[in-house]
């Protein structure tokens, strides 16, 4: 099978599985109200290449949030249009993926993945230490799909925390937190592996990832499970009126 879908499909699923608190529809724009929940949650979005930013920046105004878009990286138009009104360039990110069976194939269910509806108590634990916290696990559940949390452990110690959720042939991994003296000792790569035999018998047919441009070491663990970058975005953001 094939990792590559249609973008709108795996955009979709970003948005389903990670979901703001509210979208507003102003002119061609998708603004998501976050509170607090990070900028993916917050950002705005369009697909019209002329889309009137004053309109978002009023919409962004009225939510309390900064003056945030997320620009497809097909998009030069709008991302040349937001650079010439002062908005800088920040937080590349890739969008990974790849056929659910093919990263499925690592999982031994001997190792008795821990999956829950909602997390526990570890699990929040591990998620407030890698900057995870409340606002964004407010997030997870906002999704309305089939989700799930998964435990990661190294012998019998809780180690990780993994929250994946589906919408339509995609299941998207978030918040992929390993203690910090946990790591490169394949807790990730296993939390992931478990994540996609979870998505296989929810029917979806790929598992995706996002990870920050900059963050060398998610993309050697998407790459040591067969992840491929299948497209990208970025942020454009304004801190003040200029």
């Amino acid at each position: 099978m094939s990792a590559t879908l249609p973008e709108t499909a795996i955009f979709d699923a970003v948005d389903a599985t990670w979901p703001g608190a509210r979208t507003v529809a102003a002119g061609d724009w998708r603004v998501r109200e976050g509170l607090g929940g990070g900028q993916r949650v917050s950002a705005a979005s369009t697909s019209r290449e002329d889309a009137d930013i004053d309109v978002m920046e009023t919409t962004q105004d009225a939510l309390g949030q900064p003056h945030l878009a997320m620009v497809r990286g097909d998009q030069g138009a709008l991302d040349r249009a937001l650079a010439t009104r002062g908005y800088r360039l920040h937080d590349p990110v890739d969008v990974w993926l790849a056929p659910v069976e093919r990263v499925a194939a690592g999982y031994t269910r001997s190792l008795r993945a821990i999956f829950t509806t909602a997390p526990l108590a570890i699990m929040n634990e591990v998620w407030d230490a890698g900057g995870i916290g409340p606002a964004r696990r407010a997030v997870m559940t906002r999704a309305a799909g089939p989700k799930t949390c998964i435990l990661g452990r190294l012998g019998d110690r809780a180690r990780g925390a993994l929250f994946a959720a589906v919408h339509g042939p995609v299941s998207m991994v978030h918040a992929v937190e390993v203690q910090a003296d946990a790591r490169r000792q394949g807790v990730a790569e296993r939390m992931v592996e478990a994540a996609a035999w979870w998505a296989a018998d929810q029917g979806a047919t790929h598992i995706g990832a996002l990870t920050l441009q900059t963050n060398t070491a998610a993309q050697g663990v998407w790459r040591k499970l067969g992840l491929d970058v299948t497209t990208a975005y970025h942020y454009r953001v304004r801190d003040a009126k200029t």
